[in-house]
């Protein structure tokens, strides 16, 4: 089963027409119709199993799908801004088949992923990055930013974003914690592929 998550309206058009062309089942998880739009125009590359590097940087990289994907835009922003940091987002569109290229080369590159989702941290586009890591033999800081496994709290989008630190101030405080976790320094990964 392909599994998708578009970050807005415009993208879920795009994700719709790709879907068209898939032999067998597709389930696509979208937002609420609330959230503010992430893109401008449809005019950019959509494929389905391919990620997209939304903003450019160095020293993290937040993997993100669905309303994570303009939040953390707006973190790399100010973090940049108000700190100096250099934030990688990606917006990994597609869960199933995973773009395990990207999230190799921001493991190889940053030696730090957070993953932001509108879901349980069990089971979905976390696990699915946490494996692919895992697989690889190279070790990186990783943590999964989503919901808890418990009973969900009912409430307004933004309101709901906040307490589950899944808005822009929530992720920010999340990628200072993260740059703070130590690792271990090992340029040559061959021998442990």
């Amino acid at each position: 089963m392909t599994v998708i998550v578009p970050a807005d309206g415009v993208e879920t058009a795009r994700a719709v027409r790709a879907c068209m062309g898939i032999d067998g089942p597709v389930y696509m998880r979208i937002g609420r119709g609330f959230e503010p739009p992430f893109h401008d125009s449809e005019d950019y590359d959509f494929e389905i199993g391919r990620a997209r590097t939304v903003h450019d940087g160095t020293d993290i990289a937040v993997i993100t799908c669905g309303i994570g994907v303009l939040q953390a835009v707006e973190a790399a922003r100010s973090l940049l801004e108000l700190d100096g940091l250099s934030v990688r987002v990606i917006n990994m569109h597609t869960i199933k088949p995973i773009d395990r290229e990207a999230i190799l080369d921001a493991v190889t590159s940053t030696r730090r992923i957070l993953t932001v989702e509108e879901h349980n941290t069990i089971g979905g586009l976390g696990d699915a990055v946490g494996n692919v890591i895992a697989e690889s033999g190279k070790g990186c800081a990783f943590s999964k930013l989503g919901l808890n496994d418990e009973y969900s709290l009912v409430g307004y989008p933004e309101d709901l974003y906040a307490h589950y630190k899944l808005d822009a101030d929530g992720i920010m405080a999340t990628v200072r914690e993260l740059l703070q976790v130590e690792f271990e320094e090992d340029e040559d990964w061959e021998d442990e592929v």
